[in-house]
C-alpha cells in the first residue's frame, strides 16, 4: 500500500480525504520551523521519507521552505519522479498530479 506522506502537521485541518491515497504520515509537527539552519530539519525529512518510492505520494502543508525541502528529498529518492496530492476546493477532495523531472517533452 502506499503512502501519503504530509510535509507538515495542520491545526484544524483534516488530511482524511488523502486516506484513499494511501496510510498518512506526517513528517514535521505544526510548529516546526526552519529558523537560521536548514540541517536540522533536513535531517528530519531526510529520515521520514527514507523509504519514499514512486509509488508512494507527496501532501504539501505547511511552511514552504519545508515543502520545498521535502520535494527535493523525494525527488532524490525516487529517481526524480513524484506524485503529489492536490486539494481540489471546489470537488473537496485531492486528486494526483505526476510528476517528472528528467522528462524532456518528447511524446
Amino acid at each position: 500500500m502506499p503512502t501519503v506522506y504530509i510535509t507538515q502537521e495542520s491545526g484544524g485541518r483534516s488530511f482524511l480525504p488523502a486516506r484513499k491515497f494511501g496510510k498518512l504520515v506526517a513528517l514535521l509537527p505544526n510548529e516546526a520551523q526552519v529558523v537560521l539552519s536548514a540541517a536540522p530539519t533536513i535531517r528530519k525529512l531526510r529520515r521520514g521519507l527514507k523509504d519514499f518510492t514512486q509509488e508512494d505520494f507527496l501532501l504539501l502543508s505547511g511552511d514552504p521552505l519545508i515543502m520545498g525541502l521535502a520535494i527535493w528529498i523525494a525527488l532524490d529518492n525516487s529517481q526524480g519522479k513524484c506524485s503529489f496530492l492536490k486539494w481540489d476546493k471546489i470537488e473537496r477532495d485531492y486528486y494526483d498530479v505526476d510528476v517528472d523531472i528528467h522528462d524532456k517533452g518528447e511524446y
